[in-house]
C-alpha cells in the first residue's frame, strides 16, 4: 500500500511540473516582436520577414503586422500555453488562438494552423 501511495504521489508531482512547465511566463510577453524565422509543415519557407511583428503591451492589447499592408489591432489574454488574440479592428471581432512553444526574454516561438498546416513562426524581441 505504501508503494501505492508514493507512486501516485509521484505521478502527481511529475505532471504538476509538465503542466506547469508548458505554460509560458506572462511576464516575458509584452514588448515587441520580430519575426526571424518561418516554417510550414516542418520545412523552413524563404519569405521576407522584415515587414512581419507583433507588439504586446502589459496592458492586453496588440498589434499584428504582416507582409503588405495587412495590419491587426486588439486585446489578447494568455490561457495555459495559448494565447488568444481578438483583433477588434474587424466587425464582428475575430479571434485566433496560437499556442505559445517557448518564450524567454529575447525569442518567442509560436504554433499557427491556416488552411490545416501547421506554421510555426520564430520570433526575436526588439530591444
Amino acid at each position: 500500500m505504501m508503494k501505492r501511495f508514493n507512486l501516485k504521489y509521484l505521478l502527481a508531482v511529475v505532471t504538476g511540473f509538465y503542466l506547469t512547465g508548458c505554460r509560458p511566463d506572462p511576464a516575458l510577453l509584452p514588448g515587441k516582436w520580430q519575426a526571424a524565422a518561418f516554417y510550414e509543415d516542418y520545412k523552413y519557407v524563404t519569405t521576407p520577414l522584415d515587414s512581419v511583428s507583433l507588439y504586446l503591451t502589459p496592458e492586453g492589447g496588440y498589434t499584428f503586422r504582416s507582409q503588405g499592408y495587412y495590419r491587426e489591432d486588439g486585446t489578447y489574454r494568455v490561457s495555459g500555453a495559448y494565447l488568444a488574440l481578438t483583433d477588434t479592428t474587424r466587425q464582428p471581432h475575430k479571434e485566433r488562438t496560437i499556442k505559445v512553444l517557448h518564450v524567454s526574454t529575447d525569442t518567442l516561438k509560436v504554433l499557427m494552423t491556416s488552411d490545416k498546416k501547421r506554421q510555426v513562426l520564430f520570433l526575436a524581441k526588439v530591444k
